[in-house]
């Protein structure tokens, strides 16, 4: 871990912008930030024993945690190598994810529930694994872009196997609270920390919120995947139904998929949910797939559904039936994405990008945010968010100033 001095910079906690502010990392971790002035009278005393690091007037920013990422650069999140997978999101600002298992066999789960444990285990270059999340298998198999034969009804004896092979580390799990057994599984899931989201499911508004004082406090990427229909209450009213009291639920906090021209979410629908949920509860995903980092064309899937990749887009669909399959969008575009549709600040782009996942994840004691003691995971980028530098743990993984 070396020591380094950031200066030169506007400095986003994500809670407010500092301007004339010097970062200090010593040790790993964010060691102090003073005014720029004190730091040029007292330069020589200070910067004996670091390393300078001039950012050229760029934003420094804490590091993107992706929550939700089913691959990238060739690699899928229930496979591995995850080096590779490391090495490619480091470029991008992201300083931890959660490999997220598509809707899979449940040996397969616990086959890459090990894999992931023991690489966590190793120091490895580029982005760090900060534990696991399982999209299904308990989910409704009538929605979404999956292998229906893969959702099924949870039982103790497989998903006790689950917990037990990601050895504390599976921080998420998505369910549909009409699968059979749903009480039991989500009692064991908050015994045992884990965060429970809500998709792939046709649940009533009474459902949801039954399921909400059983323990959902998530809801897995909003207006994706969800099947309940919406019912008009009179004639020419609008119609109502359990996505639109997702919005309005104070107590579940939110994913989002902000890709480019707003295919997954509307651009509208993105200014209301901001409107209704409030920056504090929005997470930014990135909601990649295996293909993410390849250049346009038609590529085979780990579920062996084929999938295109269109020029000037970041989405990817299922070819033949066009539907939506994910993303190749990374987490610098989610936040530049996010900015450009809704008009909210970089500031608080970069709060759904970092302290708000970190939180969600249980984790913001020590990332998601500048301050002293805070872990030194650093994301550098430009006002179009251009990632020219990540420092994690106090060491530079990627450097393009």
């Amino acid at each position: 871990m070396g020591n380094i001095i950031l200066y030169n910079g506007i400095i986003l906690t994500p809670f407010k912008e500092l301007l004339d502010r010097v970062l200090f990392l010593k040790n790993g971790k964010i060691e102090r930030i003073i005014n720029l002035n004190e730091f040029n009278y007292y330069r020589k005393d200070y910067t004996k024993g670091y390393k300078e690091i001039d950012v050229k007037n760029n934003y420094v920013a804490p590091g993107f945690i992706d929550v939700h990422t089913h691959g990238a650069n060739n690699v899928s999140a229930a496979e591995g190598p995850y080096e590779k997978m490391a090495e490619f999101k480091v470029k991008h600002g992201t300083v931890g994810f959660l490999p997220t298992f598509w809707n899979t066999d449940i040996e397969g789960i616990i086959r890459a529930c090990k894999k992931i444990c023991k690489f966590m285990k190793k120091k490895n270059k580029g982005s760090r694994i900060l534990g696991i999340n399982s999209e299904g298998p308990y989910i409704n198999p009538a929605f979404g872009a999956q292998n229906t034969e893969y959702a099924i009804v949870p039982k103790f004896e497989d998903y006790s196997r689950i917990l037990e092979a990601s050895n504390g580390d599976l921080k998420l799990m998505t369910v549909a609270p009409e699968v059979e057994g749903f009480e039991d599984l989500i009692k064991y899931l908050r015994l045992n920390n884990v965060t429970v989201a809500i998709n792939y499911t046709e649940i009533s508004v009474d459902k949801l919120y039954k399921s909400i004082k059983q323990g959902i406090t998530y809801i897995d990427h909003i207006f994706d995947g969800f099947g309940s229909e919406s019912v008009a209450t009179d004639k020419w009213t609008k119609p109502y139904g359990m996505q639109e009291e997702l919005l309005i639920c104070d107590n579940l906090i939110t994913e989002v998929i902000a890709d480019r021209y707003g295919e997954h979410v509307h651009p509208a629908w993105l200014k209301i949910i901001v409107r209704c949920k409030g920056i504090e509860n929005i997470i930014l995903i990135t909601d990649s797939r295996e293909i993410a980092g390849n250049p346009p064309g038609v590529y085979t899937l780990e579920d062996g559904y084929k999938a295109v990749i269109k020029k000037g887009y970041d989405t990817i669909r299922l070819e033949g039936t066009g539907d939506l399959a994910g993303c190749i969008m990374t987490m610098d575009d989610a936040i530049s994405n996010m900015i450009r549709h809704t008009g909210i600040s970089i500031l608080d782009a970069v709060r759904m990008a970092s302290y708000n996942p970190a939180r969600a994840i249980k984790v913001s004691n020590r990332k998601g945010e500048i301050k002293e003691g805070m872990d030194a995971d650093i994301a550098v980028f430009d006002k179009n968010i251009n990632v020219k530098l990540t420092i994690i743990d106090g060491d530079v993984e990627y450097n393009n100033l």
